[in-house]
């Protein structure tokens, strides 16, 4: 986890936000072929969690937030698996807006889109060159992202969920 400090640092300087990066679990043991298959996905999970995650101080003053928004990275065995998880205090996911997306880019039908729970509905931002941004940037908008981290980490055995609470912040 060392080297996201530096990335979560300058980007979070690119993006004018103040963000606190924790990290727990820096002593769980990893294979080293896992370590650099994880490396990547990670990385862009972190880039996403400071664009897309983190408000500005300002919306934060304005959300009743801490100007300073937290990234935790967090490393763990459990039943024999290693979870990596990545949570922020952020702005969370909206629901509404992916759904918008997900019809707007013909993926489902209106009633279709109604009828998915929001679970259902936030699993579309795994689907190739999904993007809710506005305008492309130098760090997202572009399409290429999170489908690349489900299929990389699926290649190892391994798995992406993800649980978002609007206003609230995002796990992956």
């Amino acid at each position: 986890f060392s080297k996201f400090k530096r990335i979560v640092r300058d980007l979070a300087v690119d993006c004018g936000k103040q963000i606190r990066l924790e990290l727990e679990g820096g002593e769980t043991e990893l294979d080293r072929t896992l370590l650099a298959a994880i490396r990547d996905p990670l990385t862009h999970i972190v880039r996403n969690s400071v664009d897309h995650g983190i408000e500005t101080p300002d919306q934060r003053i304005k959300a009743g937030k801490p100007e300073e928004g937290v990234l935790l990275l967090r490393a763990s065995h459990q039943s024999g698996q290693v979870i990596i998880e990545a949570i922020d205090d952020g702005g969370g996911i909206s629901v509404d807006r992916v759904r918008e997306t997900v019809i707007s880019k013909g993926l489902l039908t209106p009633q279709e889109a109604m009828d998915k729970s929001d679970s259902a509905i936030l699993q579309y931002i795994f689907a190739p060159g999904f993007s809710t941004a506005s305008q492309v940037s130098a760090l997202s908008g572009r399409g290429v992202g999170m489908d690349v981290v489900r299929s990389h980490i699926q290649k190892i055995g391994g798995s992406v969920d993800l649980i978002s609470e609007l206003h609230q912040g995002t796990t992956i």
